[in-house]
């Protein structure tokens, strides 16, 4: 069972409105199939509420679903071959954002791929990211945000994630802090 309406009291302005989008939008196949809720489908939401002029309680203090579902929203998320669409003739597609599909190596897609549309087959909305694509995803997360939020988000990487990430980060932003923080991941 799903939070109601009196479940947001806290965070939103408008919890009634945002109840009435979500049902509307959870029955919609815009973001995935109808009547099944997605990460998608939560940022149309998000976007939906604000539009009609629902507003927070705490701008400055948002969740940490508010905070993870601003930030995804802000990555270029595409398909392997960097479509935007991930349900396709073959199935659903990975979905992931663009930095990661490029730490990936050929092989490494290619598995990614094969696992979601396994999952796809067997009925699965979910489908957990294999070893290679976690890694490369949470590299490709630590890459948008400021250093000092990076460094908290590495401390939860495991040694394996913060290898990978260390590549990333010293290929591209190259910040002292999170390589120092990630060294010590990697370490422990």
């Amino acid at each position: 069972m799903g939070k109601k309406a009196s479940d947001y009291r806290a965070d939103y302005t408008d919890p009634q409105l945002r109840e009435r989008l979500k049902e509307r939008i959870k029955a919609s196949d815009k973001g995935g199939a109808p009547g099944r809720w997605s990460a998608r489908k939560s940022q149309l939401l998000a976007q939906e509420y604000e539009r009609q002029g629902g507003g927070y309680r705490h701008p400055q203090r948002r969740s940490r679903s508010q905070r993870d579902l601003r930030r995804w929203t802000e990555q270029d998320w595409r398909t392997a071959s960097g479509g935007t669409r991930a349900r396709g003739e073959h199935g659903t597609d990975r979905y992931l954002p663009r930095e990661a599909w490029e730490e990936l190596t050929p092989q490494q897609r290619r598995e990614t791929r094969q696992a979601k549309r396994r999952d796809d087959r067997r009925g699965r909305q979910h489908s957990a990211n294999p070893p290679a694509a976690r890694a490369a995803r949470k590299a490709a997360e630590l890459d948008g945000l400021p250093a000092a939020e990076a460094v908290k988000q590495a401390r939860k990487l495991s040694p394996q994630q913060a290898r990978r990430a260390r590549e990333h980060e010293s290929s591209h932003k190259g910040r002292k802090t999170v390589l120092r923080q990630l060294d010590k991941q990697i370490d422990r």
